[in-house]
């Protein structure tokens, strides 16, 4: 009964948090970020163990829309690091924290005796979780499509980030 009762009261809690996500949402509040990253599916076999860290910033032009200013840094173990430079477009669903953006970003790719440079459309699904007023927890499932050689340079992964509006 009493793990119910805690069940319960997180979702509450949730859907309560929900509810006071939508001003933060407004034109001229502005937005950070800074993620985990590289959780990502690849489609190489020869990669090993991987670290990336994305900071996102800007400001909210109209309500439930931002424009952002995107760096991601990656080192990829037996692998091609990566920095990307980008900016994106999201738009936040009204009344809830579940947010759509696309961007575009220069990607730099370096390896041993390997340097590519590609030009990625960068389209992203995730959902601000509110932990108090201002700050949000940020899961996130992006794709980074290469728009030249997409079937060796696109990557499908995972973000976490912590996002702070103010």
């Amino acid at each position: 009964m009493e793990k119910m009762k805690k069940l319960l009261m997180g979702a509450l809690l949730m859907f309560l948090a929900t509810f006071n996500a939508n001003a933060q949402f407004e034109k001229g509040v502005w937005y950070a970020n800074a993620s985990l990253t590289s959780l990502d599916v690849s489609h190489s076999k020869h990669e090993g163990s991987n670290f990336g860290f994305g900071v996102t910033g800007g400001k909210f032009v109209a309500d439930n829309i931002s424009v952002l200013f995107h760096y991601k840094g990656q080192y990829v173990e037996h692998g091609l690091d990566e920095t990307s430079l980008g900016v994106l477009g999201r738009y936040y669903f009204p009344s809830c924290g579940v947010y759509g953006g696309l961007g575009l970003a220069y990607k730099h790719l370096s390896g041993e005796n390997f340097r590519k440079d590609l030009v990625c459309l960068t389209p992203e699904l995730g959902y601000a979780f509110f932990l108090g007023r201002n700050v949000t927890v940020e899961p996130a499932v992006y794709y980074d499509v290469s728009l030249r050689e997409a079937s060796q340079y696109s990557k499908l992964g995972f973000k976490i980030g912590f996002g702070l509006y103010f």
